[in-house]
Order: C-alpha cells, then structure tokens, then sequence
C-alpha cells in the first residue's frame, strides 16, 4: 500500500468531472522495451485490436499468426436491432460459421497449393495470406488456429478517460520503486482501467491479480480483497513486477511472467536454451504458454502506442482529473458505516476511496479492525480525527465480532479436505461443530468454519487465502455473526418470533414502502423484522429480512 502520508493529486470525489487536459504518456524507452522484429505484425494486429476496430466487430485471424485476418465480421448493424441476448447469440455463430469456412478453405487450398491457377477467389485469397509461410503443410498446419477477436476501441476510448483517475498515483508508486513509468500503462491490457473489473478464471481488479499471486502481495481474506484498491493493487503490482523483472533480467520476459507465471517462463527459458522472449515464441511448445502469453507483451507495446497515438485514433481524449483524497488510521475495530459517517461522504464516494471491503463489512457484519488506513475526501482528515475521538463505546471496539463461514458439506469432502480449503485447523472445525467423530460428515451437512488467524482480533489484518470459496453444486458458503446465529427468525419487539422468508439487498432509490408492497408484506412487518425505527432508514447495499408472508 501506498504511504498513508502521500495523498492522491487531483479531484474531490471518485466521479469529478473529466478535465480539458490531458497526463502525458509515458516516454518509451525502446532499450528497456525492445520491439522485436518477430512481433512486429504482432504489435500491428493488437494497434487495431485497440484503436480500430469496434466492439461490434470480430476479426477471425489465425493465432500462429496474429495479423492474417480472414474476414472482418460486423455486427454495427445488428447491434442496433438485436437485443443484447439475441446479438450474443448472432455473433457467437457468425464467429463459428466463419472458422469453420476458413477451415474447408485452408483444406482445398493444401490440395491445389501446386495449382493456384485452379483456385477460385476466395482461394486464392488464403493462398496469398499464407505467401510467406515457407512450409509444404502450411495450410494444414493453419486448420483449427483460427479464433475471434472482437474490437476494443469503445472500451480503450473510456479506459484512457478513465485512467486519468488514477495514474499520477500510479506513477508515483512505481516511481517510488524505480520501475520504468510505462508500465503503468499495463492496466491498458489487462483491465480497460475498470476497477470492478473481474475474469471468469477468478482474477480482479485494475491488475487482474488472481488469488495465488495476490496473497503473496497483498491482503485477501474475509475482511478485505485488495486487488479491488486500485492504489494498494498498483503496489503490490510494482512488486510483482519487480520480482518478475529481477528473475528473469528483462522488461519482455517479466511483462510475459506477469501473465504466464514467472516459474513458468524460467522453465521455458531453461528448455529451449533461451534467453529472450523471441526464444520462446519460437521454441517453447508448452501447451500452457499459449496464445495470450505468446502474445501479451506485443499487447502491452500496441497499448502505449495508442495511447501516445490517442489524437489520431480517438479525436480529443478528456481524462479524468486524479482522485484525491487524505488518509486516517483506525485504532479500534469500527463499524464501516460509522467511518463513512464521520468524513461525512455519501456511501458511493466512500466505496471508491476504500473499495476493498468485503459486503460483511460493508453490511455491519463484520467491523473495520485496528490499524486500516482508510482514505477519506481531501481536506477531511482533521475532521474525521476530532470526530473519531469522540466516539462512543457503542461505536469503537476492542474486539472483532465473532463469525463463520457456512460449509454444506459435498460429495467426497473430509474434515481435512475443508480444513485446508478455508486455511484453519481441523480441531477449530470439530470444536465450532462439537464434532466428535469427524470421519462421520453427512452430505448436506452445514459446518460452521472458524475463521483464519488473520480475520480474528488483533492489529492489522495479513492476507492469506482467496477472496471467495469456490461455490459448487453442492457448496453454499455465507458469512455470518454470532448475533445472529440463523437468518431463519428474529425476535420481534413483542417477543413473537418473525419468520424470515428471504433477504433483500436494498440498491439505489427504493424505499422501504416499495420493498414492502414487491415482497406483499406490510411495512410495518419490515420494520420489525429488521429493527428498523418509525423513520424507517435505510442505506445502499444493506441486507433486509423479508418476513414470510
């Protein structure tokens, strides 16, 4: 994480008004980020991927070389008539129909290959692509490489506003770490500079950490997930980076680490014989080291060039002003709500200066722990300090509050297996349940799972672990308190017990009466059943009981 005492230059609020004038690229320093004669075409085929080409538009290109476009598929027109379910659907098989077209074309171009004169156009057309291929079986070899690459330009034209928010922290940090400036740019790549941005392989935020790599830089646990803070994550990403830099001696190789894994690129160098990237790409027949990790370095050159091209590709460009904002320190374990309260910031602004908390703690499940640098809007600290000590016993604690994560067990699980799942030990599982025999789990058996030594009381909180459980068929994972030991009933304020239906989370502009009237209950009944007082106050993102009707 970034000093607490070095501040954000720039706006007041997460969504300040985009500003006239524009950061400056970073300079490219072609020693450190050699362009390669080999990833030329590479580079070039990425440059539109980022500049030219619409989202509605799928290049179906061949993967052993990237800059051999087969058709250019759009679907501008169709965008504008289809629903998005139906446009998915159209596009998906448009893409399919046109693969499997190059395919049957790449077949009959092998069988006339010594008699183009005898091909059609559409023929000949793929018996120029391939012109240069110096390989009897070159179109055989070409069958089945094809893919789709759909358009970014829409998504880098909001990436570069976007990043404004951001990069003068950012190059601040890596300036801190004496890393080249461009690198900072690598958010370009891997996340359009979408801060919720999250992949379907668990990997998120501006950075894309994927659990194993971000619990070696940063906090992950029940508490908080780092790798949503963009500014804590463009810290662990410096040192990731660095690491990666100092393994392998070269800015290509430790860009490509950063997405293959950096052992994995060792290992590729050790068996070609390498010491370059080039190397790899030519030798290294590693079925792991595929198409993106082949191709992420030229990724990275063609977004700087865009970027420093941003004029000529996209007309005027109005980044964002930079975020800015102070910092503070918690010294007891505090509600979440409490700490936005007092740097009195509405509870979007606050999210996004302190975007790592968890919904537990978001919620009021789960307090805020001692030691947390928590962002507050500039010029707001002292305030927020005054205020912080004068708060009650009722809103400062000395301890945590207890919880659990909820386990149902699955087929072929074991004590041992859900211990080291969640990172705790066997006895705190069988102790939580009063389990004497642990060999007898029944299936759909709920386990109450302790948490890790890092989420209990103490000072700051270190990341162990992933940010969320793997959810199965047969797996449901909760958090909850021990206030509230089953969401099934409450106590009323007459004593009754009030049967819980569902919970609802309540999002922007609902009010309670409008919850009330969709779930066919009273808002009375609401209000019970979530002690709520006559005024009925409710907030963004809190979770309410729907009593059964």
């Amino acid at each position: 994480m970034a000093p607490a005492e070095s501040p954000s230059p720039a706006a007041d609020a997460p969504d300040a008004p985009a500003s006239p004038t524009t950061t400056a690229p970073a300079p490219i320093d072609e020693h450190l980020f050699p362009r390669y004669e080999v990833l030329k075409p590479n580079v070039a085929f990425w440059t539109k991927v980022f500049s030219q080409w619409s989202e509605h538009q799928s290049a179906v290109h061949s993967t052993q070389y990237p800059n051999k476009v087969f058709e250019l598929l759009d679907f501008r027109g169709e965008a504008r008539e289809l629903s998005a379910g139906q446009l998915a659907r159209y596009k998906a098989d448009a893409e399919s129909d046109a693969k499997a077209r190059v395919d049957r074309l790449l077949r009959q171009v092998h069988e006339l290959r010594n008699a183009p004169d005898q091909m059609n156009e559409q023929q000949r057309r793929v018996y120029q692509m391939f012109a240069d291929v110096r390989s009897d079986n070159r179109f055989l070899d070409a069958v089945g490489t094809f893919r789709a690459q759909r358009g970014l330009k829409e998504r880098t034209a909001v990436a570069l506003e976007t990043s404004g928010s951001y990069l003068p922290e950012m190059e601040s940090i890596f300036g801190r770490y004496r890393l080249p400036l461009q690198l900072t740019r690598l958010p370009l790549v891997e996340s359009s500079f979408n801060v919720d941005a999250y992949s379907k392989v668990g990997a998120a935020g501006l950075w894309q950490f994927i659990p194993s790599s971000a619990k070696i830089y940063m906090r992950l646990n029940e508490l908080v997930d780092d790798r949503r803070d963009p500014w804590t994550s463009t810290d662990a990403a410096a040192r990731h980076l660095r690491d990666d830099y100092a393994a392998l001696g070269s800015w290509p190789l430790a860009l490509t680490a950063y997405n293959h894994g950096r052992g994995g690129i060792a290992r590729g160098l050790r068996e070609t014989g390498g010491s370059a990237l080039p190397d790899l790409i030519a030798r290294y027949d590693a079925k792991s080291f595929g198409f993106a990790s082949r191709n992420f370095y030229a990724e990275f050159l063609a977004a700087t060039d865009v970027e420093r091209n941003w004029k000529q590709h996209f007309g005027e460009i109005r980044r964002r002003d930079a975020l800015r904002f102070d910092t503070v320190e918690t010294k007891n374990y505090v509600p979440y709500d409490t700490l936005r309260r007092l740097c009195d910031a509405d509870d979007e602004v606050f999210r996004r200066l302190n975007p790592a908390y968890r919904p537990e703690v978001i919620e009021g499940k789960l307090y805020v722990p001692p030691g947390h640098v928590i962002r507050v809007p500039a010029g707001r600290a002292d305030a927020f300090n005054v205020a912080y000590a004068k708060l009650g016993s009722s809103e400062r604690f000395d301890a945590q509050r207890s919880f659990f994560l909820l386990h149902k067990v699955g087929k072929g699980d074991s004590l041992g297996k859900i211990a080291r799942r969640y990172g705790v030990p066997q006895a705190a599982i069988k102790s939580a349940n009063g389990l004497k025999d642990a060999s007898k789990l029944k299936l759909g058996q709920v386990l109450k799972v302790p948490p890790r030594e890092e989420s209990r009381p103490g000072p700051v909180v270190v990341a162990v672990g992933e940010s969320k459980p793997t959810l199965t068929r047969d797996q449901t994972v909760a958090a909850v308190t021990e206030r509230v030991r089953s969401e099934a009933a409450v106590s009323s304020p007459r004593g009754k017990r009030v049967a819980v239906a569902r919970l609802h989370k309540v999002r922007s502009g609902q009010t309670l009466g409008e919850i009330a009237k969709r779930y066919k209950v009273s808002v009375a009944e609401l209000r019970s059943a979530n002690g709520l007082n006559e005024k009925g106050h409710i907030r963004v993102g809190q979770q309410l009981k729907i009593p059964a009707s």
